[in-house]
């Protein structure tokens, strides 16, 4: 028996996700420069059916950062500088951007982001279950399910 092949279904279902991410930004006025939502891909080679990537920050839109005291790491910054690039954020005279980056850290870390102190942030989870009906019934119009003598799939 062939196994059967959901590649297409995974790409399509990520490409519903990824669109349902940028009209939660968009309806949340969460995009500036459009750097986060340009950075979403869908990533698809021999060793991986699909996957959607996007850029290092982009899991803060949804939770946020909290305030909190502790020191403030190499990721962190580089995060920073990432959106701050993407944000077109000049720092001040004199001022490289990893010590602006460093500065807006310290600042997080005092009082944490806005969705950290109640802002609604997008739901990747909300996104996936939104799209997965779709999904769902795209594959299952692809295969047969019988049990006679035990669970067994087809292709139909």
């Amino acid at each position: 028996m062939i196994a059967p092949d959901f590649k297409e279904e995974y790409r399509e279902f990520l490409d519903a996700v990824k669109i349902n991410l940028t009209t939660q930004m968009r309806s949340q006025n969460r995009i500036a420069t459009g750097f986060a939502v340009n950075t979403l891909r869908i990533v698809a080679n021999d060793k991986l059916d699909a996957e959607l990537r996007g850029v290092g920050y982009f899991k803060y839109l949804q939770t946020g950062v909290g305030a909190q005291p502790k020191k403030i790491g190499k990721r962190f910054i580089n995060f920073l500088k990432e959106w701050i690039k993407a944000k077109r954020i000049e720092p001040r005279p004199n001022e490289k951007i990893k010590q602006l980056a460093f500065r807006i850290a310290q600042s997080i870390v005092y009082k944490g982001t806005a969705i950290k102190r109640g802002q609604k942030g997008i739901s990747i989870s909300q996104a996936i279950k939104d799209e997965k009906p779709e999904f769902l019934k795209e594959v299952g119009a692809k295969m047969r399910i019988d049990f006679v003598k035990g669970l067994k799939i087809k292709l139909k």
